[in-house]
């Protein structure tokens, strides 16, 4: 009998016998068990400082360290530290409000080092949204999902015009605003081999572009074109240089075009294939008055012989 209750008395002693013990009770004690606590209070009149003072005073000083309940800041110069020690008793009542448990009975200024606040620029607003453009983007929309459709376009809009009032130029390939150029996404799809493949096949039938979008998707096809065309800008400046040094009269020998024709002839074919890329229209429909919108060499040589 004398053995159980020894049992149950130490059982007991190791107990929490008055229920949980609150968090503030806890972190106190060990607080206390590692004499940190004091160091905290004091922690908290330097913490509390711009809050007491405000952000005119808090800007030009700096609270170095506390010495018992004296306070010592660091001031810019000495005429504020002068200023500010004559109004110090403003301070202590603000500051001791703060922290009642631990006033504060002195403070005092010196000069010292007090750095300059780094101020971050607030943000430019976002743009309004170009709701013309974010229309078209959902006119193949049903009536049900229209209205939500349509915020989320303007909200593509808005975004769009942001980046490029950030100096962000439009995407040569999509068209949106990228600070690559090509954006990331179209630079991935330019490294597909079908795209590439398909791009080649562009240079010989431009019309097949429309068909391009069904198995390659708007993305492929528009990656397919802009790699036709930037090879048919390098064919183009090298055919206009060949022109103007042969007088036009030299026969083409490249395999790229028949032997028969001239530098003119293949010229004229490829500034075709150019504007019906470039249009997205077939070489049938092109007009005389198209050739505007070729690159320069090649327009000065074509309209030379009007």
């Amino acid at each position: 009998m004398a053995w159980d209750r020894y049992n149950a008395d130490r059982y007991n002693r190791g107990r929490r016998l008055s229920g949980p013990r609150g968090l503030g009770e806890l972190m106190g004690a060990t607080l206390g068990k590692a004499r940190i606590a004091k160091g905290i209070g004091k922690a908290r009149a330097i913490l509390r400082w711009p809050e007491a003072v405000g952000p005119d005073i808090s800007r030009i000083t700096r609270p170095r360290t506390q010495q018992g309940s004296v306070l010592f800041v660091d001031v810019r110069d000495s005429a504020a530290a002068h200023h500010l020690s004559m109004q110090r008793h403003h301070f202590l009542k603000a500051l001791n409000a703060l922290i009642p448990d631990a006033p504060l009975t002195d403070i005092r200024f010196s000069v010292g080092s007090v750095r300059e606040p780094v101020m971050v620029p607030a943000p430019p607003p976002l743009p309004a949204p170009d709701r013309a453009r974010a229309r078209e983007l959902v006119q193949n929309v049903g009536d049900a999902l229209r209205p939500a459709a349509l915020r989320a376009a303007e909200a593509i809009t808005r975004s769009r015009k942001w980046r490029e009032e950030q100096g962000w130029r439009p995407c040569p390939v999509c068209g949106e605003a990228s600070q690559e150029q090509p954006c990331r996404a179209c630079a991935l799809t330019l490294d597909d081999p079908n795209v590439r493949r398909a791009g080649r096949a562009l240079l010989q039938q431009p019309e097949h572009l429309t068909a391009l979008a069904d198995t390659l998707g708007d993305s492929g096809a528009n990656a397919a074109r802009y790699l036709a065309m930037r090879r048919l800008e390098e064919q183009l400046d090298l055919l206009a240089l060949e022109c103007v040094r042969s007088g036009q009269a030299v026969a083409h020998q490249d395999t790229d075009a028949p032997p028969t024709h001239g530098y003119r002839e293949f010229l004229t074919q490829q500034a075709g294939v150019y504007l019906s890329l470039y249009l997205r229209r077939p070489r049938a429909e092109l007009k005389r008055s198209d050739r505007a919108l070729l690159p320069e060499r090649a327009r000065n040589v074509l309209n030379a012989g009007r």
